[in-house]
């Protein structure tokens, strides 16, 4: 009977300082706030506004022979008219801008097979990095307009951005 005692008041203990918030036994949480986005200015006047993640590489010759770059991770580039067009290569998509000024954001961390582009303002082609057993075609893209791909289904699809999908970005990269 003194044992069912003892189990009962240790049970009831144990309660209470759950109740409490004090449970001896649970570590508090530990929530990072999200760091602000990484401004940068490329060479040729490029501005990407970053993901603190993220990790871009202007390619041998940038500048000079062509304005390539390599991107992994997620952020808002804002081009502006050059003698080359500029290049972006993620591990899925090889993105070109058409014309003379684009903002795009792109959504392409190496460590997910999924990725999204989406054209906020100008005109773009989209091709896979990758050659495709089915299906190998070039997407053009117009401002408002966004293309998705997954490797592991090997499945590239364009759609119309959404307006509040937009503002979305627009909050969290802003101008």
């Amino acid at each position: 009977m003194l044992v069912l005692m003892l189990a009962g008041a240790w049970h009831c203990k144990g309660r209470e300082k759950q109740a409490n918030g004090q449970d001896p036994g649970v570590v508090d949480t530990i929530k990072e706030k999200a760091a602000p986005p990484k401004i940068l200015t490329l060479p040729d006047g490029t501005q990407v506004v970053m993901d603190p993640r993220t990790e871009i590489r202007p390619m041998e010759g940038f500048g000079k022979a062509n304005r390539d770059v390599t991107f992994d991770g997620e952020g808002v580039l804002i081009v502006h008219d050059g003698a080359k067009p500029f290049v972006i290569h993620t591990r899925n998509l090889v993105v070109t801008v058409e014309g003379k000024n684009a903002r795009i954001h792109v959504d392409a961390f190496a460590s997910s097979p999924g990725e999204e582009v989406d054209l906020l303002e100008g005109k773009l082609k989209v091709i896979k990095s990758y050659h495709s057993s089915t299906d190998n075609s070039t997407e053009v893209l117009q401002a408002g307009e966004m293309v998705m791909i997954n490797r592991d289904i090997d499945l590239m699809e364009k759609e119309t951005l959404k307006p509040e999908e937009q503002k979305v970005l627009e909050l969290k990269f802003p101008k």
